[in-house]
């Protein structure tokens, strides 16, 4: 048979088949992969998981990123846990100390060197010091090491998936990740939804339905500030009010309200049935209360393995920044708390960052101006004293290098250099002379949120110390993160837990069911109509006798917070629509209006720091603050020039710390602030014509001095809402 096959004068049948060469099976492979992509994302049962993860996928740099940095947070995690049992049990402090010789036949000498050999302890001696109290230390960090192994996977495996889209649903290789700012990847994805049908529940997705997925949690957490329903205010004896948020605090509310089997979702995009129904709202509370309970049971077990890690981590992160430079404890930053009450509903993290990045320079100086006395003299007295103790020793040391042999020599200069430089930055020797009240307008203008109890009054020391909770110390805040476990069980049992009902009540009266994104927080829907401020609204449409002004205080958000997250997220979306009609009409008001005031500023921009240059002389003037009234013109004019009487450039160091950053981007910036600024102007001119100021500038605020002025308006409505 094979001869008769080898024979080149037999032909074969013809057939209708013909063999196909290389060119033809690409053409082939091409044509029927796009079927097999068209297939792959069709119908995600999870959105919620799935829009997050292409928002991170972007924001963290693409798959390697993702990898490497879950590789290294659990490096991280093994790399303390050994080492912090390495410092306890295998070292020889008094060898290394020189309290007793490596070797006991020799005699202590001071110029004998110590050998790490002589001061390592082998494995067999470090495992035999371990007591039980070591291994409930370790069983915990092995835990939490274990669920870090398994991210690496999930990471590895989850975002595998999420490359693939953005490389064939999107078009987007890896290499031009970079290139895209967040706002056209969503608009590639609103596209790629009419291919892919990755939602099957609406055939054109909208930005509100992807934002509302990716924040469907923050959004009530932000509601839930905004309406005072969780503890963040805390009188404490000799200190006063104050303001208490911590990571610890915030995982164990995300743990309790979201995550946790007990919290009242059924999965992540829908409510549990029963916390619908009002009238289970006690039974429903009770076991919220008895959780609590075991919660803060949970943090007092765990509060020393928690401190322990903490103290080590926190000292390992910072100990040589510290050393290198003091004074890195005196800078200021965002506490947690503010980044949730300044934080817009729908309002993705790179777009908060960047407007308080851009608040930071105005804010820093405006508490810069208000130096205590006491403490500025104390400083000063306190670098003279150490420098005097210093100078001979230093001097003595140039001549002869033997003095730092002597015991805790080095200590005493290191400790006294520390405090140096501490009182050094207390000590302001250039002192600007500056307008806190153009500063404050400054703040505003990025920050979009401050109580209206502050107005006119950012000369006083309250409104100073009031603001610096929220822009604090770095050294409180890491001061705060450190007692955050021992702290955190009795809030939850002190204080969350008697709230339980107010949560239910929450969850059950603030709660609209949108068709193709489930449950979400109603303030999110940002609709006038249902959850509109009329005191944010101008006179008109918005008057005394409209359904909005005519809506109970208890479904308003506080602080103008629906206005605002609708005019910022409208004009950062331009493409997206309200649904509400009435919403539309205020966003096209506001826009033309703010157009019409600063055209002068819109018209003739050219480069984005030249176009800050020319906000700062006029945006940030629309009114003459107090601290400028009676002064003569040339004190005003420094005003206009800048906030300080130099060039005004508070934003433009600090703008460009996004990722990606484009012009337009900026200009969208400029607007919404502009925006934001006249919003207030309406809302201050509506209080003066109803001749209730006074009320209403502590209706609400989570920033005044006494927390007994909360405005606590209750929760009990009949039904939930239906959208």
């Amino acid at each position: 048979m094979l001869k008769i096959l080898e024979n080149k004068d037999i032909k074969m049948p013809e057939t209708g088949y013909q063999v196909l060469s290389s060119e033809r099976e690409e053409e082939v492979h091409f044509q029927f992969t796009p079927n097999v992509a068209r297939n792959r994302w069709n119908h995600i049962e999870d959105l919620d998981t799935f829009f997050t993860r292409i928002y991170l996928y972007h924001q963290r740099h693409g798959f390697i990123c993702l990898i490497l940095q879950s590789t290294l947070d659990l490096l991280q995690v093994i790399f303390l846990l050994v080492f912090s049992l390495f410092l306890f049990y295998c070292i020889d402090y008094p060898v290394l100390f020189r309290d007793k010789p490596a070797d006991s036949n020799r005699v202590i000498n001071g110029t004998d060197k110590v050998r790490l050999s002589d001061v390592f302890l082998p494995a067999s001696k470090c495992t035999s010091k371990f007591t039980i109290f070591t291994y409930l230390y370790m069983i915990p960090l092995l835990i939490f090491a274990l669920f870090r192994l398994m991210k690496v996977f999930n990471v590895a495996y989850h975002y595998a998936d999420i490359k693939a889209f953005y490389n064939v649903a999107l078009r987007i290789p890896d290499k031009e990740l970079q290139n895209f700012t967040w706002r056209e990847i969503i608009h590639k994805v609103i596209e790629a939804q009419k291919e892919q049908n990755m939602c099957i529940h609406k055939l054109d997705l909208t930005e509100l339905d992807i934002y509302q997925r990716i924040l469907r949690t923050k959004n009530y957490l932000i509601a839930l500030v905004n309406k005072s329903v969780l503890p963040t205010h805390f009188n404490i004896p000799f200190l006063g009010d104050v303001i208490y948020f911590s990571h610890g605090m915030k995982y164990n509310l995300n743990l309790l309200l979201f995550w946790g089997p007990w919290s009242p979702f059924e999965n992540n995009w829908h409510l549990k049935p029963e916390y619908k129904q009002a009238g289970k709202r006690l039974e429903l509370a009770q076991s919220m209360r008895k959780t609590i309970s075991w919660i803060a049971l949970i943090n007092v077990l765990l509060s020393p393995v928690i401190f322990t890690w903490q103290l080590i981590y926190k000292l390992c992160d910072n100990a040589q920044m510290v050393k290198n430079e003091p004074s890195v404890l005196s800078i200021r930053m965002w506490s947690l708390y503010s980044k949730i009450y300044l934080r817009h509903f729908n309002e993705l993290d790179h777009e908060l960052s960047a407007r308080l990045s851009r608040a930071y320079v105005p804010a820093a100086k405006y508490l810069q101006s208000f130096a205590a006395p006491v403490s500025v003299i104390i400083a000063k007295n306190t670098m003279f004293f150490t420098s005097a103790i210093m100078v001979p020793i230093l001097a003595l040391t140039v001549y002869d290098d033997s003095i730092l042999s002597i015991e805790h020599m080095i200590t005493i200069l290191s400790g006294l250099s520390l405090l140096f430089f501490i009182c050094r930055s207390l000590v302001d020797d250039d002192k600007e002379i500056v307008c806190q009240e153009s500063l404050m307008t400054a703040i505003l203008t990025e920050v979009h949120y401050l109580p209206d109890s502050w107005v006119g009054k950012a000369h006083t020391q309250q409104v100073s110390n009031q603001f610096s909770q929220i822009f604090p110390f770095k050294a409180n805040y890491l001061f705060n993160e450190l007692i955050s476990p021992l702290v955190t069980p009795f809030i939850l049992f002190f204080w969350l837990r008697p709230r339980s009902l107010e949560i239910v009540d929450f969850y059950r009266n603030y709660t609209a069911e949108v068709a193709g994104v489930g449950d979400v927080c109603a303030f999110s829907m940002m609709n006038l109509r249902k959850n509109g401020n009329p005191a944010w609204r101008s006179p008109g449409p918005s008057s005394p006798g409209t359904p909005t002004a005519k809506l109970p205080q208890v479904d308003q958000a506080e602080d103008g917070k629906v206005e605002m997250s609708l005019l910022s997220f409208s004009v950062r979306n331009p493409t997206w629509d309200p649904v509400d009609i009435e919403a539309k009409e205020f966003v096209d008001e506001i826009i033309a209006k703010t157009r019409q005031k600063y055209s002068s500023t819109n018209n003739s921009i050219i480069n984005p720091f030249q176009h800050h240059d020319m906000i700062g002389s006029t945006l940030h003037i629309a009114e003459i603050p107090s601290c400028l009234i009676g002064l003569d013109q040339s004190t005003r004019l420094l005003h206009k020039e800048g906030l300080t009487g130099r060039p005004n450039r508070i934003n433009s160091s600090s703008v460009m710390h996004s990722s990606i950053f484009s012009t337009s981007d900026y200009l969208t910036s400029i607007e919404v602030n502009q925006s934001a600024l006249l919003l207030h102007s309406i809302h201050r001119k509506q209080l003066e014509e109803r001749g209730n100021h006074a009320s209403t500038s502590v209706s609400q605020s989570v920033l005044k001095t006494n927390t007994n002025l909360q405005e606590r308006t209750p929760l009990l409505k009949p039904s939930a809402r239906i959208i």
